[in-house]
């Protein structure tokens, strides 16, 4: 299955934005409500420079830490002339500081997503001020512009070999035609082999600002040490870049599909999405918990057969043998966000495994019961622990909160909103964004029995009611 985990907003993020007074209410309300082990997790010290720098650090016993970096920028910010600078900085950045990366030892990576640019050190403890030098080094550096070009056609021309792995920037196509947000993050052969290191310059002096920066820490991490580490790592950005600041452009969905017949994939892969809203949405919550009914399947994961897992369309597609893997994404962004499915089948299911993926999630708009979102919750709340239960989880997470939201998000909290939502919201909500509504998808592979547009349209809803 295509690899969605740099999605760039894990589930726990795309709760925290509310009204002071909604957040106060939350809070509350699970201070009286869960264990010692929800309300006892160690709190975030977290701080604003006055350039507008967020830096924040959770720290508790071992003998490793995670230091995180992320840069409120990302392909979207870019050109069409452009496309892929964003990708080009990140890679040259990591190549130029090869040498630190091996002396500081552990684990440094990075990754440019729509509208993030990430870099994360997995260290010891006693280098934790080394690699917050780092993170400095990597987010001033205008590296080999050359050497991270040929790493990155590279990468273009593996993908053009295996599009079914980049399926999903071949949805965001589809989603968002002739925009920026439609853009691959990678970039096209031919915009990136255009790209020179002035470009990657232009770019770092109109995004890479200290009020758009966010650096945290969690692990065995001194919170004093750390802010002041990063203050004199990051305290050269500037904080802000005045007129040439680049601007984002809207998102602007589109229905409509793109699909590639290659009959050389020994299988059908598929993709598709509807329109939902961005962090800010009281939809969030219940679009998150609706990820969780509906479920996902990945044979590599383990002995569960598909029809023996717990979701009614993992039961379905597997009873039908309509599909090999399924995945259900919920993707949120400033400004909007798709949730859909990912389906690998065989070239002869393709019609049954859209039917049956459709009729479920239409299913939810009328059908969900109290059961299953008590259930949902359950297996919500699970999933969230499990993403924190490393320091890369816990030092991502308060990353992603201050620079989605300006705030760090308890965990307790975001039970309480979970625990907040009933089924008739689950019903609410995908009435809204999916009952009768459009959709963008991506096909690849032996799709020849892919149902078309239409065919697809139709059933996002139910005549019977």
């Amino acid at each position: 299955m295509p690899d969605l985990s740099h999605s760039p907003f894990p589930c726990v993020r795309q709760v925290a934005r509310a009204a002071p007074k909604n957040a106060r209410t939350f809070a509350a309300v699970a201070e009286a409500s869960y264990p010692a082990h929800v309300l006892g997790a160690p709190a975030p010290v977290v701080s604003t420079t006055s350039s507008g720098l967020k830096i924040g650090s959770v720290s508790y016993p071992g003998e490793t830490a995670t230091v995180t970096a992320w840069v409120d920028a990302g392909s979207r910010y870019e050109t069409p002339q452009t496309n892929g600078v964003a990708h080009l900085m990140e890679t040259a950045a990591l190549q130029a500081k090869s040498a630190e990366i091996a002396a500081l030892g552990g684990q440094v990576t990075g990754y440019t997503s729509r509208e993030h640019i990430v870099f994360e050190a997995k260290v010891l403890k006693e280098n934790v001020a080394a690699a917050t030098s780092l993170m400095g080094g990597l987010l001033t550096t205008v590296g080999d512009v050359a050497a991270a070009k040929g790493s990155i056609e590279c990468a273009l021309a593996g993908a053009a070999q295996a599009p079914e792995e980049v399926i999903m920037e071949h949805l965001h196509d589809a989603a968002y035609l002739d925009s920026r947000m439609g853009m691959s993050v990678l970039g096209t052969a031919e915009t990136v082999g255009s790209l020179q290191a002035d470009d990657v310059t232009a770019y770092m002096a109109q995004n890479v600002t200290a009020g758009r920066t966010t650096i945290t820490a969690a692990g065995a991490v001194d919170p004093a040490a750390f802010s002041a580490a990063a203050e004199a790592a990051l305290g050269s950005l500037p904080a802000t870049t005045g007129a040439v600041e680049a601007v984002m452009e809207p998102a602007a969905f589109t229905g409509s599909d793109v699909r590639m017949r290659l009959d050389s994939i020994p299988a059908a892969h598929v993709a598709f999405g509807f329109q939902t809203e961005g962090y800010g949405s009281k939809y969030a919550v219940p679009l998150m918990m609706m990820e969780t009914l509906l479920g996902e399947f990945d044979p590599s994961s383990g002995a569960i057969a598909m029809n023996n897992k717990t979701s009614k369309l993992s039961i379905d597609l597997g009873d039908q043998g309509a599909a090999t893997a399924f995945k259900v994404f919920n993707l949120t962004y400033k400004d909007t966000g798709l949730f859909g499915a990912y389906l690998s089948c065989p070239d002869n299911k393709c019609e049954d495994a859209m039917w049956y993926t459709l009729h479920n999630m239409v299913r939810l708009a009328h059908k969900t019961t109290d059961g299953e979102v008590e259930f949902a919750k359950t297996a919500l709340k699970a999933k969230l622990v499990a993403q924190q239960g490393t320091n890369s989880g816990v030092a991502g997470d308060l990353a992603g909160s201050l620079s989605n939201y300006g705030r760090a998000v308890s965990l307790a909290e975001t039970f309480a909103r979970i625990d907040s939502v009933s089924a008739a919201d689950i019903r609410e909500t995908a009435f809204k964004f999916i009952n009768d509504q459009d959709h963008a998808l991506a096909g690849v592979g032996q799709i020849f029995e892919l149902p078309d547009y239409n065919w697809i349209r139709r059933r996002s809803y139910w005549l019977r009611y």
